[in-house]
């Protein structure tokens, strides 16, 4: 005696029913970065600067100025800048040192740019700023060294200018202050960003030489 046929008929298959089970594809994957973004509470160019040297596009931000400046804090900043000045001579410096075209015209810019802010301080401050002095057949190196040592003459006299206030217990103007500050600031940052085009052209004429420079 033959078993009775149990497969479902034609008729018996709902025709609305989905061959596969529903899922929602893609629908928590914004819910999920943005609740793994909040939790790190980091942005993703922060994080891949940690722990090393600010990057391009940091460097690029507004400098934040700290609070009300005064005679002293000026003075730091502007030893400070002078540092850096002088980093950025030893990394110019570098034997075999050579930089692409794109390159020296972003340094050129930038320190251009420097210069300008570091003048605008001095300037603040009551001092003369003469035309900048250029070599008479000045190559890229030469026209950036050119900047960097008339911002260091620069520095030298706005410290000698402060240290003079000082010593006569003068004060400027908050509102002189503060511009002094900010124009310091924003040159810092253009020496900063400088500096750090140039390590990364550095690190790879090591990388192709391999020698300790």
């Amino acid at each position: 005696m033959s078993r009775p046929d149990t497969t479902p008929s034609p008729d018996r298959i709902d025709p609305n029913k989905p061959i596969e089970p529903k899922t929602a594809i893609g629908s928590n994957t914004g819910s999920d970065f943005q609740t793994f973004m909040q939790g790190s509470g980091t942005n993703p160019v922060a994080a891949s600067a940690a722990g090393g040297a600010p990057t391009p596009i940091e460097l690029a931000r507004p400098p934040q100025q700290p609070g009300a400046p005064t005679l002293n804090t000026l003075l730091a900043q502007s030893a400070n800048m002078q540092d850096s000045l002088g980093t950025l001579q030893d990394q110019l410096g570098t034997p075999n040192l050579k930089l692409k075209r794109s390159q020296a015209h972003l340094l050129r810019n930038k320190l251009s740019d420097a210069n300008n802010y570091i003048r605008g301080a001095a300037g603040k401050l009551g001092l003369e700023t003469p035309p900048l002095k250029t070599p008479s057949h000045p190559g890229v190196t030469e026209r950036l060294m050119a900047y960097i040592n008339d911002g260091q003459e620069k520095m030298v006299g706005v410290q000698q200018k402060l240290d003079e206030l000082m010593g006569r217990k003068e004060q400027l103007s908050p509102g002189d202050m503060m511009m002094v500050q900010i124009k310091m600031g924003q040159a810092q940052q253009e020496i900063e960003y400088s500096s750090t085009v140039l390590s990364k052209v550095i690190d790879a004429l090591k990388q192709v030489f391999n020698i300790q420079l």
